[in-house]
């Protein structure tokens, strides 16, 4: 048997994450600075969730051959612009994917990476930006309960109206 989850699937789970996110974090500002990471490269949530969107914004980058920025210009203790930033690199991750060919998503391509070349598929470097995510906002759940805050909503895929 052959099942299949679709981009367009994951696609709206973690917008529709993003948005649980959103809202509670629009409610609950000083989890932002809850610690994920303390000394590390990504000390607080809202350090973690600048990181998920700039990910996002680099993969773009490297996928449409265009320079590569050297951050989001933001602080990660703000969410109303952070999710601001977010949604407006969604939006032109969407229309990439909109446009792309399938044969050409399927090609294998040289990506730059850190300090390493990697050979890929346009296909599974856009799926890995959304695992990446989801990784990143359960780190994020995580934090915030050490810190003395309950967590937006169910966050599993179950709970999800982004597949039947």
């Amino acid at each position: 048997m052959s099942l299949s989850l679709s981009f367009d699937e994951l696609l709206r789970y973690t917008t529709g994450e993003r948005e649980k996110w959103r809202t509670w974090l629009g409610a609950h500002p000083a989890a932002l600075d809850a610690p994920v990471q303390p000394g590390g490269r990504l000390p607080t949530v809202g350090k973690l969730i600048d990181h998920i969107f700039f990910a996002e914004r680099r993969i773009l980058q490297r996928l449409t051959d265009a320079p590569l920025s050297p951050s989001t210009g933001l602080t990660g203790n703000n969410a109303p612009p952070l999710f601001d930033y977010g949604a407006s690199v969604r939006r032109e991750l969407e229309q990439y994917v909109a446009d792309l060919d399938v044969d050409v998503a399927d090609e294998i391509r040289s990506f730059e990476m850190g300090e390493q070349r990697l050979a890929m598929t346009a296909r599974k470097l856009l799926f890995h930006v959304l695992i990446h995510e989801i990784r990143h906002w359960a780190q994020i759940t995580l934090a915030v309960r050490l810190a003395g805050f309950e967590p937006p909503g169910d966050h599993d895929l179950v709970f999800s109206p982004a597949l039947r």
